[in-house]
């Protein structure tokens, strides 16, 4: 079974769509065994490897996703099942 991290780049101060980026990645977490979910500021060096500009930025295994707005919760999931090879729990 495959492992998803889901890493949440959120705004000094967080907003209204970091908030709910990061409800939906805990949800979807709480579903699926392989799901972590880390968030860091966009202060953070790690934050530069993604040259981020605009939160909240959602990258899934490396990969941004999302934005500038929290990700679609169904797409997320379908994200999600296909790394994790379609099994849930």
């Amino acid at each position: 079974m495959g492992k998803v991290e889901i890493l949440i780049i959120e705004s000094v101060t967080p907003c209204e769509q970091c908030r709910r980026a990061e409800a939906i990645a805990n949800e979807l977490a709480q579903k699926y065994d392989g799901v972590t979910v880390r968030v860091i500021n966009v202060l953070d060096p790690e934050a530069d490897k993604f040259g981020v500009v605009m939160t909240p930025t959602v990258v899934v295994n490396g990969v941004i996703i999302s934005v500038r707005r929290a990700p679609d919760p169904e797409r997320l999931e379908r994200l999600i099942k296909n790394q994790l090879g379609g099994v849930a729990q």
